[in-house]
């Protein structure tokens, strides 16, 4: 019998992706080049490319919320798929405290989007971090971890409860749900 919350983790991580897409979608990213009669760059492309370009100045600068973006924008694919650029950028506001870059870096190197980035240990370590940092997505799938055993983490229902229970204090809905229904949770 597959019990419901054991499909909850993969689900997550997909959900968790689906999410830094669409947020990855709200910005301003540089579109297909359209060209114009004489050949010149459309304005948008123009606009987009500057934006682009203000982002990674930004970022190279240590700006913690660009370095975030700008590794979710090439985990997306704008301007390319590059997850060596990924990593980096989040790496770099990860390391400096950045919650969501250090629960994003724990996800690529689960290594569900590329098997040569798996790395169970650096997982662990920047989900703890982000979670610790009061990410309730990061705590929810921690929990997860401890509930079930899995990926280096020694089974506690009693941790995986303290940390859903910290997730659904800030209405993270997985993890309310997983408080009522996860028997030992």
């Amino acid at each position: 019998m597959i019990r419901p919350f054991a499909l909850t983790t993969p689900l997550l991580l997909a959900s968790f992706l689906a999410l830094l897409a669409g947020c990855a979608n709200q910005e301003q990213t540089p579109p297909a080049t359209t060209q114009g009669p004489a050949g010149a760059a459309s304005s948008e492309q123009q606009t987009a490319d500057g934006d682009f370009q203000r982002l990674t100045e930004l970022a190279q600068r240590g700006d913690l919320d660009s370095q975030f973006k700008l590794g979710s924008f090439y985990f997306v694919g704008k301007p390319q798929k590059n997850l060596k650029q990924a990593e980096y950028w989040w790496k770099q506001a990860a390391d400096r405290g950045h919650a969501e870059a250090a629960v994003s870096l724990a996800y690529l190197y689960t290594g569900r989007d590329n098997p040569e980035f798996r790395n169970p240990p650096a997982m662990l370590k920047y989900l703890n971090q982000s979670a610790s940092s009061g990410n309730p997505m990061a705590q929810h799938i921690l929990g997860n971890l401890y509930l079930r055993g899995i990926d280096g983490v020694a089974r506690d229902p009693n941790q995986a409860r303290r940390l859903f229970q910290s997730a659904c204090r800030q209405n993270f809905a997985a993890s309310c749900k997983a408080l009522d229904s996860a028997p030992g949770a």
